[in-house]
């Protein structure tokens, strides 16, 4: 990779994610447990008490172990493949990097398929690669655009495709069939296609597209927002054990620290815990999609536990949500000016939110 850094990237660039500004917040006074905090799309709901006590066992006055040897193995248990397959990694955000600088260097084309997640995109800049993007269509719903990912695969040839299933912020979930073609224009003209499936335990089962596993396939996942781990930054790539190994020899060492790598192993034992509180944000997130539409915010149709759905002047709504200590997702960054992401959280925190937003419809007619 070459080393040095075009500088239109480091500049003039819009914020890439949600959460709370800690800056806004101490100029402003707020305490951030004050805040309902819809920007993010993270489990809502609590850890499971094991992993308070995983950490506290954890060792602290030594080295972690620099291959998470032990929860590489309980994710290859857990996923049916060998550990070699599975590299652990801090958060999805080094996952992606380590993609980018693995297989998206200068001189090389690099697709994805927007809008979709800007992590791809700085990724692969970084790395100095082009960046080509297929946007799906506003008509169709945002629906995967294959037709014309195939196409631009086929005449560009990309040495890396990036997908995100569900994709953010859409929720589009693209077909197994889909995938499989997808996989198929793939293999023929030698590009990787990273499938980036961070939300797809809040997706309906079976909705992971690890049964089509094969050498040009990558599945990077995120254990910080389905197990509620986002504090300590903790993800995972699955595939050819020759790419994986690529990868491990470009990941710094002891990226993964103890106390991740211990809380990973509860979340795991404590599967039954987390399956529970998935179901659960499904059947909120088809309650909120209802009630949006009622106070006259339909949502597109999502497998994530997100929903994005068109606000109008999204900067005006934002401000009247943040007097009432509320915080939404402004999808300009994701090239949707005048749309909103919201993640689904508990039923009551659901419900201020729709209170607030049949207030500002009232207010705005």
């Amino acid at each position: 990779m070459d080393c040095f850094v075009r500088p239109e990237i480091l500049t003039g660039r819009p914020a890439r994610h949600g959460g709370l500004d800690y800056a806004r917040l101490r100029k402003e006074g707020v305490i951030p447990g004050e805040v309902l905090d819809f920007s993010v799309s993270t489990n809502p709901f609590p850890p499971c008490p094991e992993i308070a006590e995983a950490m506290s066992g954890a060792a602290l006055t030594r080295y972690p172990d620099s291959s998470s040897g032990e929860l590489r193995s309980a994710l290859a248990e857990l996923h049916a493949v060998a550990p070699e397959s599975v590299l652990v990694t801090n958060g999805l955000a080094q996952a992606i990097f380590l993609c980018a600088f693995a297989f998206a260097d200068r001189g090389k084309n690099v697709l994805t398929a927007s809008p979709t997640f800007g992590e791809y995109r700085s990724a692969s800049e970084f790395a100095g690669a082009d960046v080509l993007d297929v946007p799906a269509r506003e008509e169709d719903g945002f629906a995967f655009p294959l037709e014309d990912v195939e196409d631009r695969i086929r005449t560009v040839r990309p040495s890396l495709a990036w997908v995100c299933s569900p994709n953010n912020p859409t929720g589009t979930l693209p077909l197994k069939e889909e995938l499989l073609r997808l996989l198929s224009a793939c293999d023929g003209t030698g590009t990787l296609l990273a499938l980036d499936e961070a939300y797809v335990n809040f997706a309906p089962p079976g909705s992971s597209a690890l049964p089509l596993m094969r050498p040009g396939l990558l599945l990077l996942r995120s254990m910080t927002k389905d197990y509620g781990l986002t504090g300590l930054r903790l993800g995972y790539i699955m595939g050819d054990p020759r790419l994986v190994g690529l990868l491990a020899s470009l990941q710094p060492p002891w990226s993964v620290n103890a106390c991740a790598q211990a809380a990973g192993l509860a979340a795991l034992r404590a599967r039954g815990y987390y399956e529970a509180q998935w179901a659960g944000l499904r059947s909120l997130a088809s309650g909120l999609a209802r009630d949006l539409a009622e106070a006259g915010f339909p949502p597109l149709p999502s497998a994530g536990n997100f929903l994005l759905f068109r606000a109008g002047d999204s900067e005006r709504l934002q401000a009247f949500l943040w007097k009432r200590r509320i915080l939404v997702r402004d999808c300009s960054s994701f090239g949707l000016p005048g749309y909103v992401r919201v993640g689904v959280k508990s039923g009551d925190e659901n419900r201020r939110l729709v209170e607030c937003l049949a207030a500002y419809r009232k207010e705005a007619s």
